[in-house]
């Protein structure tokens, strides 16, 4: 009888030394990969929604645009300040901070020169331009921008001079001379929307954190239930076999 306890008990501890080892090593895979799936997909989310807000802003810029066309045409010619100027102003009471929830900024910039002052702000705005300059893109984000310790989502919408109206309209108002006169096909501008996302990526390393930790004591806890019913199923099976052979002599002899 010694023997036979002296024998489940090895058993039990060999089984037990080797579960522990391999639950600990999957419960780390498991909420190693859960925390970094969660947090590419929360920082994706992150950044898609970040840019949306940057194309309802721009969106809201060229309704300010378009009104005061309409405005101008209809009643005001000539006495409106700039579409430049009416345009950041316009953003400026739409109180942007506010409406958005974050810190989030819209500006206008281009190249300097042609009366325009306000150039890009960075030397990535400024490759950026000249990729619009040179492929007359439409639109652009740059989602993977840190500036002055922020994480940065950058929306930018390119001015192109499209129409020959528009062009000489530019040409006549900023008194510009051959060869600096705008041509159609010239960027001549962009709106840029930044939005910054650092405070949301860190609250989001934070419960993803927790979560990953959640798993990982979820994975170990029903990692060990498992090893205990393996366990309790093996010693079973184990005193049937040992009452099995206990029984078997004594069968013999009464036969």
């Amino acid at each position: 009888m010694n023997q036979y306890n002296t024998k489940n008990s090895s058993v039990k501890t060999t089984l037990t030394t080797r579960h522990i080892m391999i639950i600990l090593i999957t419960a780390l895979v498991i909420s190693f990969f859960a925390y970094n799936f969660i947090l590419n997909k929360t920082r994706s989310d992150i950044i898609s929604s970040a840019t949306n807000e940057g194309n309802l802003v721009i969106n809201l810029s060229q309704g300010f645009v378009k009104a005061y066309s309409d405005f101008e045409d209809q009643y005001a010619s000539g006495l409106l300040p700039s579409r430049s100027t009416y345009r950041t102003h316009a953003l400026e009471l739409a109180d942007l901070n506010s409406l958005f929830d974050g810190s989030l900024r819209s500006e206008v910039v281009g190249f300097p020169g042609k009366s325009i002052s306000k150039g890009p702000t960075d030397d990535k705005m400024r490759r950026q331009m000249l990729y619009l300059q040179s492929t007359s893109q439409q639109n652009m984000n740059l989602t993977s921008l840190i500036k002055n310790d922020k994480s940065i989502v950058r929306t930018v919408a390119p001015f192109y001079a499209t129409e020959q109206s528009c062009v000489s309209c530019h040409n006549s108002i900023q008194h510009l001379t051959e060869p600096e006169k705008w041509q159609i096909g010239d960027l001549m501008g962009a709106q840029v929307v930044e939005k910054n996302i650092k405070s949301q990526l860190i609250k989001s390393q934070r419960e993803t954190f927790m979560i990953s930790l959640l798993i990982f004591c979820t994975t170990i806890a029903i990692s060990y239930f498992f090893v205990i019913l393996f366990q309790r199923m093996l010693l079973m099976k184990e005193a049937n076999k040992q009452r099995d052979n206990d029984t078997m002599p004594a069968y013999i002899n009464r036969s």
